[in-house]
């Protein structure tokens, strides 16, 4: 199961409160942090791997990937200096390619 600090992101044996669903969504909902998501997904990466491939300030990307890991999409590691950053759950990067498969279908 999948923690969000202070909710799930998904519930194996009840659905998820519509809150919650909001929370997830509101989380996703910004155009950076759904970059980053789209390049963890890729692989998992350093905060300067993730400023120089989406070219924007360190601070401004720091703050998403704070927000990010608040929601519990992410988690980050530790390797000497570097934080290392990851996908904290496969299930998110189903989710990004439902969503890609859906822009696809509707947004044309």
């Amino acid at each position: 199961m999948l923690e969000i600090r202070g909710y799930n992101m998904v519930k194996e044996e009840e659905r998820m409160t519509e809150e919650d669903e909001l929370r997830v969504l509101k989380c996703l909902g910004n155009e950076i942090r759904y970059r980053i998501l789209k390049l963890l997904e890729e692989e998992e990466r350093s905060v300067g791997e993730i400023v120089e491939e989406l070219e924007e300030r360190q601070t401004l990307i720091s703050h998403h990937l704070r927000s990010l890991q608040d929601c519990g999409l992410v988690e980050k590691r530790r390797e000497g200096r570097k934080r290392i950053y990851r996908l904290a759950d496969p299930r998110i990067s189903k989710f990004l390619s439902k969503v890609s498969d859906l822009a696809k279908d509707f947004c044309q």
